[in-house]
């Protein structure tokens, strides 16, 4: 596969990578200026030529992303061929190693109604993985899923056993409730809160709607603690509006700031252990 194609199919799966480009040649050298490879943590697509010099390259790479910054980065590395790496060629180039991060916020969503599919909309300008569920098919089909936007969008139907549905889905979400039944809202969120890391847990409500949930799930057994991961109603942090796209838009906004005070606590504790 060519490293064009690796990149696009690699960047929709959410995996990271690293692309390397020789930017520069003086003399001799494998390939020309512009050759390009992709490498994955198991893999590589294209060539910059073979041999030591990939060999190298491969190496530097898969030790950027064990690294696992979320961060993007681009380092330029100039290389000479015969002396460091003795490849006959003897010439010298630039390798720019461009670091692309993994998707690291995956967004599903319970029910494909009119909020949700404003929540798509707006989704898709957000580098993020989201998946939407309904058990009606005629409402995931209105669901906007361009392939060209920079949101991944995808869509599936929502089986009759909510709790695999939810024990299916990935690691560390965010998970929005917005189904057409309440008694499935509230079976969706008891399983959300026991799986225990979500990033946010969000459910629409009215506020009668949101106490009736959290008087349910004490009886339940849930904990203070386990309930107060519970944001319901959603949006209403931002009180923009209660039309489909303002919902959205205010909801939208509470994830990004829970998931930018989640990595502030980590950079945090990070500068904590090592001391800077």
């Amino acid at each position: 596969m060519i490293w064009l194609d690796a990149l696009h199919a690699t960047v929709k799966r959410g995996q990271a990578c690293v692309l390397v480009t020789v930017s520069d040649v003086q003399g001799s050298a494998p390939r020309t200026t512009g050759a390009r490879m992709l490498v994955l943590a198991e893999s590589v697509a294209d060539t910059i030529g073979g041999g030591a010099l990939e060999k190298q390259a491969i190496q530097h790479s898969r030790a950027i992303l064990e690294n696992a910054s979320t961060d993007q980065l681009i380092e330029s590395h100039r290389v000479v061929l015969g002396t460091e790496l003795s490849q006959c060629c003897g010439g010298k180039l630039v390798l720019s190693y461009e670091y692309h991060p993994a998707c690291s916020l995956n967004i599903v969503v319970f029910g494909a109604g009119h909020v949700a599919q404003s929540l798509a909309t707006v989704l898709q300008q957000l580098s993020c993985r989201a998946l939407f569920l309904d058990s009606r098919n005629e409402w995931l089909e209105k669901i906007p899923t361009d392939q060209s936007s920079y949101g991944v969008i995808t869509t599936g139907l929502l089986g009759s056993n909510p709790f695999l549905a939810v024990e299916q889905c990935p690691d560390n979400a965010c998970f929005l409730v917005m189904t057409h039944s309440h008694e499935l809202d509230f079976d969706l969120i008891e399983a959300i809160l026991s799986r225990g890391d979500s990033i946010y847990c969000g459910l629409i409500a009215s506020k009668s709607k949101a106490a009736r949930c959290r008087k349910r799930l004490a009886k339940k057994g849930f904990t203070a603690a386990e309930i107060s991961r519970l944001t319901a109603p959603i949006g209403e942090a931002e009180s923009v509006g209660n039309l489909p796209m303002e919902v959205a838009i205010a909801t939208v906004s509470e994830i990004l700031k829970k998931r930018r005070n989640l990595i502030n606590r980590s950079v945090s504790r990070q500068s904590l252990v090592s001391g800077t």
